[in-house]
């Protein structure tokens, strides 16, 4: 009995290249979701962290941003409203365990989403990984062919 032969076209590798090409790009896009997401999520447990000390009237003194990479001193005041960006450029005044509810909210989210660009990522990387080892051996095949054919 002879060993089955599979034809491969040269259509059929590039096809194969375009894809690993296609998938290395969308790779690169969801590892820079990931870092933002990874941003938004320090930057949400951050302002959570300051609305706790805010709320237990332990804050002597502190300094918000008002954008630009410039922060303004700010006095808190216990039972005073803060302002939370709800998105679309809305901003909604809520008092300070409503705001922390909601950015708990939040981070719960973009946990989520987080888990499902690294499930996103470990599939692309496989794809890839699966097509870098079909050309490998297609490669040795065909370098072994040339040998067995005298060069």
């Amino acid at each position: 009995m002879q060993p089955q032969r599979i034809v491969i076209t040269r259509e059929d590798i590039e096809r194969l290249i375009e894809e690993r090409n296609s998938l290395a790009a969308l790779l690169d896009v969801v590892r820079q979701n990931l870092a933002l997401v990874t941003q938004t999520l320090g930057e949400l447990r951050s302002a959570k962290d300051m609305l706790s000390i805010l709320k237990t009237g332990n804050a002597q003194d502190t300094y918000a941003g008002i954008g630009g990479g410039v922060f303004i001193k700010a006095l808190p005041v216990q039972g005073e409203k803060v302002l939370v960006n709800v998105g679309a450029n809305y901003v909604i005044e809520m008092d300070v365990q409503q705001a922390i509810d909601y950015i708990e909210s939040r981070i719960k989210e973009f946990e989520d989403l987080r888990s499902k660009l690294d499930a996103q990522l470990t599939e692309i990387a496989r794809r890839i990984s699966d097509i870098d080892n079909f050309l490998l051996y297609i490669s040795a095949a065909l370098r072994q062919q040339r040998q067995s054919q005298g060069g």
